[in-house]
């Protein structure tokens, strides 16, 4: 019986589908213009458009449906970008790949903007991809001693103040 429910409820694969459809044409447009809100609109579109491809949609035979959808949904300043990129690019409006790469990179460019200017920064810290992939990081582990000179850790050799005779 619940099987059958939950069959009824996620197995139909049109029903999938045009959930993702209903969602990405019914986008509620930012009311708050910050990084943040951006990259979450940006995120949630990428995620509803690579299920449908998961699911074997075409996404592009229906950028002419999306993709004035999703830009209504943004900021007039990044619509107007798109126009400019479009023609400079000599692109469809409505090829809806190129739009989501042009949207990572607009969300990429509005991060890093807002981290330089650093008065716009919000209460909690915006990263970009590569920050998220820890790009640059190296495990501690945080149970072994990380100065050999004393007994203690939770500091780096070359600021223990245990070696005197140096």
């Amino acid at each position: 019986m619940t099987k059958d429910i939950l069959k009824s409820k996620y197995g139909n694969k049109d029903k999938k589908i045009q959930a993702h459809l209903d969602y990405l044409e019914n986008l509620i447009p930012i009311k708050d213009l910050s990084p943040s809100a951006l990259n979450e609109m940006y995120i949630d579109c990428n995620r509803r458009l690579q299920a449908l491809d998961a699911l074997g949609e075409k996404t592009q035979s229906y950028g002419r449906i999306l993709a004035p959808k999703i830009l209504r949904a943004l900021p007039h300043e990044i619509c107007r970008n798109w126009v400019v990129y479009v023609k400079r690019e000599n692109l469809a409006e409505s090829d809806i790949t190129q739009l989501m790469k042009f949207l990572s990179e607009e969300v990429e460019g509005t991060i890093t903007a807002n981290n330089i200017e650093g008065s716009l920064a919000p209460s909690y810290p915006i990263n970009s991809s590569l920050e998220n992939f820890n790009v640059h990081s190296s495990p501690i582990s945080k149970d072994k001693k990380l100065s050999p000179f004393c007994e203690t850790s939770g500091h780096w050799p070359r600021k223990c103040n245990s070696v005197t005779d140096i």
